[in-house]
């Protein structure tokens, strides 16, 4: 009895996450629409870009900023870039993915969540944007990434000559 209903509770559970299977992520970067933001983030030294709310639970990610990450070779920095009211598009999720800059941008968009229209809609408002901000903002990412690790190194001597100090402290006996 205590079998049966643990694959009874199996099945519904197994059943509820077939619901996520109406889940179909594609790449509409290629299509002739998207060819002016393809142009107009061409430019964006930058690998990666994620717009909207996203997880099973909406916990990640947000309307209010985009994340903007460099590539590999620069070291995986990232920055967070605020999105005026006026530009922000609530119910659209997006990220935009390349392996290097002189790629073109892959536009992935769960299509059954995420109408063309606003879409483009996003897309068109965040680009001019994501041109003018994402200089200043990975220059600051980059920035503060290197103040942390100066400063983790200073810590890292500091408790070095310390525990070294502690050693030689004791009279020999």
């Amino acid at each position: 009895m205590v079998m049966a209903g643990a694959m009874g509770a199996g099945i519904m559970l197994g059943g509820s996450r077939g619901s996520a299977g109406d889940s179909e992520e594609i790449d509409v970067g290629a299509l002739q629409e998207m060819a002016g933001i393809q142009a107009q983030l061409r430019s964006l030294k930058l690998c990666g870009v994620q717009y909207g709310v996203r997880g099973r639970r909406m916990k990640s990610g947000s309307h209010e900023s985009v994340w903007v990450s460099a590539c590999e070779q620069d070291g995986f920095t990232g920055a967070r870039i605020d999105v005026p009211t006026e530009r922000q598009v609530q119910h659209v999720t997006f990220d935009l993915e390349r392996t290097s800059v002189s790629e073109p941008w892959k536009i992935l968009v769960d299509k059954n969540r995420v109408p063309f229209p606003e879409l483009q809609r996003a897309l068109e408002q965040l680009a001019p944007l994501l041109r003018e901000k994402t200089p200043e903002a990975m220059t600051r990412a980059i920035e503060e990434r290197a103040a942390a690790d100066r400063r983790r190194q200073e810590s890292e001597a500091a408790e070095r000559a310390r525990r070294d100090a502690a050693k030689g402290s004791y009279p020999r006996q």
